[in-house]
């Protein structure tokens, strides 16, 4: 057994030795591979949401497109549409006349309830359709009363016979535009004095039937006037230009006080001899007239309330 050694001052024990060993490990890569992960999962969550979109309907998918379109209009919290609007398209009653409002003869519009967007896109389709099959009807309606005219007139032309070479010179044609009255003149001046805009007595008692009967549609009214290329002697003030616009103001006039509803008739034009009726002969008597153009209401119209 070892002895301590006094005379050096050392101790016979041995020091304690503390060894700390440190265990390997792969050191620190970071954090990028949180990205790519998170990167995948949004990924595969962009996925799984377009393969749901594509085994939807019609009218979901409708819907999820609308939201993309405007966002604003649905609510942020519940996904639902926070205001909507059903169209109230109700085909204005018969029974016109001077004094009827024109405020009856408005589509309107009513506040809808709030709903959500699968029944949204359901209602937009049937307010679409609903619109096309008001305006087919409009065009019926129109003309059913081209119809109605000829009817009235003839019984017009029954009591008062002497009007009966006016009714011979009256044109009602249905075209793309609308219904288009004309009323055109012979070589006997049929419906105005020569060279003025003085209605005869029988031609404004034409108009004033024809007015009672378009004055019970809600379409608007054109009026038109026209003359042939003869024209006034160089140094009159007083031209084609001024008799076909009198001649259609004139019209205007009878047709307003006669029928028409307030605001009904949106433009009273003369084109002198720019619209020719008879192009092969500029000269022709057919080319002296007035036209009174019923619009068709367009599915546009309808759409923004007429």
């Amino acid at each position: 057994m070892a002895e301590n050694n006094p005379s050096d001052g050392r101790s016979s024990e041995q020091p304690i030795i503390i060894k700390k060993i440190k265990k390997g490990g792969h050191g620190h890569h970071g954090g990028a591979w949180k990205v790519a992960y998170a990167d995948f999962v949004t990924a595969m969550m962009a996925f799984f949401i377009v393969m749901w979109i594509l085994a939807q309907g019609e009218d979901v998918k409708a819907s999820i497109a609308e939201y993309f379109d405007d966002p604003g209009q649905f609510s942020v919290f519940t996904g639902r549409r926070t205001s909507a609007v059903d169209l109230d398209l109700p085909y204005p009653e018969r029974g016109g006349g001077k004094n009827k409002k024109e405020e009856n003869f408005s589509w309107s519009f009513s506040e809808g309830k709030k709903e959500d967007s699968a029944s949204s896109a359901d209602n937009n389709n049937a307010i679409m359709e609903q619109m096309l099959q008001d305006s087919i009807s409009a065009v019926k309606k129109v003309e059913a009363t081209s119809r109605n005219i000829t009817d009235s007139l003839n019984t017009l032309k029954n009591k008062f016979p002497d009007i009966s070479f006016l009714l011979e010179s009256i044109s009602i044609s249905i075209t793309k535009e609308g219904m288009v009255i004309e009323l055109i003149e012979q070589h006997d001046n049929t419906f105005f004095e020569i060279g003025s805009a003085k209605l005869k007595p029988a031609a404004a008692r034409v108009l004033s039937q024809i007015a009672k009967e378009i004055g019970k549609l809600p379409n608007n009214v054109e009026i038109e006037g026209h003359t042939d290329s003869r024209g006034y002697s160089s140094g009159s003030v007083y031209s084609n230009w001024e008799l076909s616009s009198d001649r259609a103001n004139a019209a205007r006039r009878v047709l307003d006080n006669s029928g028409l509803w307030s605001g009904q008739v949106i433009s009273v034009s003369g084109w002198a001899d720019k619209k020719l009726r008879n192009e092969t002969n500029p000269f022709d008597a057919s080319n002296r007239r007035v036209s009174i153009i019923v619009k068709n209401i367009t599915l546009k119209q309808i759409t923004n309330g007429i």
